[in-house]
Formats: structure tokens, C-alpha cells, sequence
């Protein structure tokens, strides 16, 4: 005999509710490919976009993310532009591996404080403000969470490590079946120490999963040196196309059909410039396609792939599919002719505008060539427009060599003293000699009178103390302690690193690679404008000056199979010229960016800077 609970209806409808909901609060999340993912749950951060709120996807970045959650790719390759929101791609696809397919994933950027950096300020923002991951996370702030900034691990088996490319032993101790990388154009040359190259250590740590996800993302540099453009070429690269509004033929957007008007003269020669009416021109039948068309070209545009798939997607987007305010066709015209002229901003421009490699167009300077240039200036008459003065200091056994570089808007240079001060660095004598000129008036034509804002001292040298004590005393002044180091960096750094004696000193770390690229460009060009470079007919400016600031060339290399740059000067030259303008152009990078354009052209003039 059974005895049987008896209810009410309504208890009894009261317990079905509840059963069906604890049902449905046990049942596991559907799967979703990534885009359905992040267009359903995904949140902007108030810190990290200016349109917080629910994630809307632009047309590409779909594809893209199902790229990455389609079981027959592999592997998937970005090479791309700024300004097409990749780095949300990246937030997605840890998001998406937290809550839809718990997994250890492995993300590596350029450098250990980039990883700290994208760790703080994408994912945490994204794990707080998506409902779906709080819920899973729980506090981050809390003293037993399992969050840490370069591993966050969670209670569902989902884990993130975040890496430094420039860390030699960040690779170790790491399983992930999913390995994002970013900006791999920017990973140190040589590799992770001795380990060996950062994408190879990556990829290893994801060899016992079947079903592994390698992810490699990156603004792409040099042409024949380019990770992103190398991974790309081994892939089914795949282009977004946009069907025209008028005639509906389907195209790539490509920089060459992007046009605008112009005034010309009887001539033909250019007037006026009017970016304002950017737009492209159909290659199928010559439509003309006005910004407004854009949203709903991208929305119904699709990717098509050029190679056949086999397992590595790759995915070619650039700023004119952009639909970010900053990336209207007007805007990408009026960047390209600020910087048209200037090869190593139109270098960045390729790079970061286009999603395209740079192809250098020669790797020396002739010396001859500019020292047939010189101009009557000097020390004491100076161009009007000149904007600061900064100087550069090389640090030798018996000698300091200084090189004071004049800058107008826009970085047209102008060069007025380069002067050798011999003694020895290790005695005081010479160091005041340093500080007197370093604190010298010179003049402009009108006799307005300017001081150098900034200068950087190289502490590479057997005199790195005398540079750090040097520099110390002098930093209201913005004398700076230095060190160069070669690779893709940024002429000046964001933050200084710590040198000397238990690492209590300030020093800024000089991208001299950088700086030489630039250098070299603006060598190249042949008249006066943004970048252009002035030389003074003066005795401390012969031909052993010229033949220094020429002596380095660049070439190719090869370290484990893989091809990079590198500056070289021939046995028996000396190139303490160069050195010293790389420290110069340097220091002029350090000053707050209104004294570099025509802000600081009019703050020079301010009153009591007359010649006395």
C-alpha cells in the first residue's frame, strides 16, 4: 500500500513552477557562436568605450568572431588597421570561453606591462559590467576571489594567464587550449630570451587540446618582415565585401578608389584640398558611394576568402569599413594629407590607417647630397617659426658630444650646434661645461630669445652614475637619463624604468630604431615642411658631421629562419652625430604635446623673451 502526498491545485501548480525553474536554472547555457554570443550578452564598459552599454557588432567583426568559434578553423589570422574594433573581438572571445565553453586560455602581448595593462583595464571592466560573467565571477574585489592581474581563474574551470612577449619564462608552467596573440609585430625580435620565438613557446602550450583555438591579431609593420603579414599569407585570406548602394555590384574597399575634390589651376596643379567630400568610386560601373551609404554596405557586406581553407582563416580589415566617428572617410583624407609628405608619419599612416605593410624605399642616406643643402642660420638666427630647442648628449670615455636641434610645427628641423666637450666624464669639470651650454640663450632673427626645453643624456656608457647624478639634479629641467634599445618601441617611452644602484634611478628607455626610421625619412625629404631637415653653414657642421649622421644602414637578418631589421655601422665609422639627434628627437617626444605644433609656436612668443 502507497501513500501519496495530496496538494491543492494551486500547491500543486506552486511545485511544478519551481521544479521548472530549477530545471531551467541547471540547464547549461545554449551554444552560441561567438557573435551570436557577444550581440546577445555582451557590455560595454564605460571605461573602455564612449557608447557603453549593449555590444552592437559592425557586419565584419562577425565573421570574424565565428571564425574563431567554427570548429574547422584551427587557427585565424588578423591583420588589420587601427579604429575597427578588434580589441572588443579579443574582450569577446575571453568572455565567450568563460560562459559558453569553459576553457584555459592563454593571451600574450607585446610587452609584460601591456598584458598588466589589458588585464585591468579591458577584462575586468568587462567581467564586472557583463550580467552573464558577474554572475560567474563573482566579486573581484573580494578577499577569496581567485582574480589576480596576470591570472584570473574561475569557479566554473575557465582560467585566463596573460603574458608579456618580452617575458622569458611567462611561457612556463602554462596549458591553454586557446591562445590569443596580439600585436605580434610588436614582439620583441629576438625572441622570449633564450626560449626561443613567442608564438612557437604559445602555440606549444596548447599541443594536448584537439580542439585548440590559435588566434594571432596585429597592425602590421615592414614588408618582408611582418609577422601578421606572414601568418596572413599562409591563410585563405579572406576580404570584406560591400555591395555598391547604387548598381549593388560587390567590391572591396580599397584605398586607391577613395577620392575627394579638388581647386586645380590652369595647370593642373592642386589649389585646395576638400577632404569633406571623401567617397569611393564603384569599380564595377563608377557609382559614386557617399559616407552615408556606408552602414548599410557593411551590414550587408560578406567576407570571400582568395586561397582555399584548409584550417587558417585569415581576415584583412582596414579603417575605411570603420564605423567609429574617428574613421569617417573625411577624417581617414585629412590624416593622409597632414602627413603625405613626411615619410615616416605616412609609414604610420600605412600601418595603422591602411592595415598595410611598409615597403622601404631605400635604406641609406648619401652625405654628399646634404651637405650641398646648407643654409645661412645659425645659433644666434634662428627661423621665427621655431617652436623648442632640445638636445641630445652622447656619453664617451674622454669626451661628451652634444648636438642642439631647433624644431618648428610639425617637426621640421633645424640643427644649430654640435659641439664636443673633452674630458673626462668621471671628474666634474666637463659636467659643468654641460650644464653652462645646456642653459645658453640663443635667438631667432628678431632677437626672441629661447632655452632648450628638454634634453637626454645617454647612460649606456662606463658613466652611468655620473648620468644618473647628472641628470637628477637637473630634473625640473627636464634633463633626462637614457638608454637605447633597439626593435619596435616608441622613440619615448610612456614611463621611465628604474636604473643604477638597486634600481633607485629614473631612466627612459629610447626606441633608437624608431628614432633612425624617422630620422632617415626625414633625411629623404627634399623640401622645406612637417619633418624636413635644415643644416646650418657653420664650422661645427663639415663633411665628417654629415658622414656621421649617414653612417648606419639598415639590413635584414635572420634568427631562427625568421627575417628582421637591424641598424648597422661598418667597422672604423663613427656615428655619435646620429646617436646624438636620436637623443634629441627624443627629447623633443618628451615635451607635453603643445609645443609641438602651432600651440607652442604661439606660447614661444610669449612677453620677456626678447634679446636682452
Amino acid at each position: 500500500m502507497s501513500f501519496e502526498p495530496s496538494y491543492s491545485s494551486g500547491s500543486a501548480r506552486f511545485i511544478d513552477r519551481c521544479r521548472r525553474a530549477l530545471a531551467e536554472a541547471l540547464k547549461p547555457p545554449p551554444k552560441l557562436t561567438l557573435s551570436q554570443w557577444a550581440n546577445r550578452y555582451a557590455h560595454l564598459s564605460a571605461e573602455t568605450s564612449a557608447d557603453a552599454g549593449k555590444f552592437r557588432a559592425f557586419g565584419y567583426q562577425n565573421g570574424i568572431m565565428d571564425a574563431i568559434t567554427d570548429p574547422a578553423v584551427r587557427r585565424v589570422t588578423v591583420m588589420k588597421s587601427a579604429r575597427v574594433g578588434y580589441t572588443k573581438i579579443l574582450d569577446h572571445v575571453v568572455g565567450y570561453f568563460i560562459h559558453q565553453d569553459p576553457s584555459p586560455m592563454l593571451l600574450v602581448q607585446p610587452r609584460v606591462e601591456d598584458a598588466e595593462d589589458y588585464s585591468r583595464t579591458e577584462i575586468a571592466p568587462m567581467l564586472r559590467d557583463t550580467p552573464v560573467l558577474a554572475e560567474i565571477v563573482g566579486d573581484l574585489k573580494a578577499k577569496d576571489s581567485n582574480q589576480r592581474i596576470l591570472k584570473r581563474s574561475f569557479r566554473n574551470g575557465a582560467s585566463v594567464a596573460f603574458i608579456g612577449a618580452n617575458s622569458p619564462g611567462g611561457f612556463r608552467r602554462i596549458t591553454a587550449r586557446v591562445a590569443a596573440f596580439d600585436e605580434v609585430d610588436g614582439y620583441p625580435v629576438g625572441g622570449a630570451g633564450e626560449e626561443g620565438d613567442q608564438i612557437s613557446l604559445g602555440i606549444k602550450r596548447t599541443e594536448s587540446f584537439w580542439n585548440r583555438k590559435i588566434i594571432l591579431g596585429s597592425t602590421p609593420t615592414l614588408k618582408g618582415i611582418s609577422r601578421i603579414e606572414r601568418s596572413f599569407a599562409e591563410s585563405d585570406q579572406r576580404r570584406y565585401h560591400v555591395p555598391c548602394p547604387k548598381c549593388g555590384a560587390m567590391q572591396v574597399l580599397r584605398w586607391s578608389s577613395l577620392t575627394w575634390n579638388k581647386d586645380l589651376d590652369d595647370a593642373g596643379k592642386t589649389l585646395a584640398h576638400h577632404p569633406e567630400t571623401a567617397h569611393f568610386i564603384c569599380e564595377a560601373k563608377g557609382c559614386v558611394i557617399e559616407e552615408h551609404h556606408k552602414p548599410a554596405m557593411i551590414d550587408a557586406g560578406r567576407w570571400v576568402a582568395e586561397r582555399p581553407f584548409e584550417g587558417h582563416a585569415g581576415f584583412h580589415i582596414w579603417a575605411g569599413y570603420s564605423l567609429f566617428e574617428n574613421a569617417s572617410w573625411r577624417n581617414l583624407v585629412e590624416e593622409f594629407l597632414r602627413v603625405r609628405h613626411n615619410p615616416s608619419e605616412l609609414k604610420t599612416f600605412v600601418n595603422t590607417v591602411l592595415g598595410e605593410t611598409w615597403e622601404e624605399q631605400g635604406e641609406t642616406v648619401e652625405a654628399h647630397g646634404l651637405a650641398k643643402r646648407v643654409e645661412v642660420y645659425g645659433a644666434d638666427q634662428l627661423p621665427e617659426n621655431v617652436v623648442a630647442l632640445t638636445a641630445g648628449v652622447d656619453t664617451q670615455d674622454d669626451r661628451l658630444e652634444v648636438h642642439v636641434v631647433a624644431f618648428g610645427p610639425k617637426e621640421e628641423a633645424w640643427p644649430c650646434q654640435y659641439e664636443v666637450l673633452y674630458g673626462d666624464p668621471a671628474q666634474s669639470k666637463v659636467w659643468h661645461e654641460l650644464d653652462e651650454l645646456l642653459k645658453r640663450d640663443f635667438f631667432t632673427e628678431s632677437g626672441r630669445r629661447l632655452r632648450i626645453k628638454a634634453a637626454c643624456v645617454d647612460s649606456g656608457g662606463h658613466h652611468a652614475e655620473r648620468v644618473y647624478a647628472f641628470c637628477r639634479d637637473r630634473r625640473t629641467r627636464r634633463v633626462f637619463a637614457t638608454k637605447g634599445a633597439s626593435g619596435p618601441r616608441p622613440i619615448w617611452p610612456k614611463h621611465a624604468s628604474r636604473g643604477g644602484a638597486g634600481g633607485a634611478q629614473q631612466v627612459f628607455i629610447v626606441g633608437v630604431d624608431t628614432a633612425k626610421d624617422a630620422i632617415y625619412g626625414r633625411l629623404r625629404i627634399q623640401k622645406p615642411g612637417p619633418g624636413y631637415i635644415h643644416f646650418p653653414q657653420d664650422d661645427g657642421f663639415d663633411d665628417a658631421y654629415f658622414a656621421q649622421l649617414t653612417s648606419e644602414s639598415v639590413v635584414t637578418r635572420f634568427r631562427e629562419g625568421r627575417p628582421y631589421r637591424v641598424w648597422v655601422l661598418p667597422k672604423g665609422r663613427r656615428n655619435e652625430v646620429l646617436d646624438t639627434f636620436v637623443l634629441a628627437l627624443a627629447a623633443l617626444k618628451s615635451l607635453p604635446f603643445v609645443w609641438t605644433g602651432w600651440i607652442g609656436w604661439l606660447l614661444s612668443r610669449l612677453p620677456l623673451r626678447s634679446r636682452p
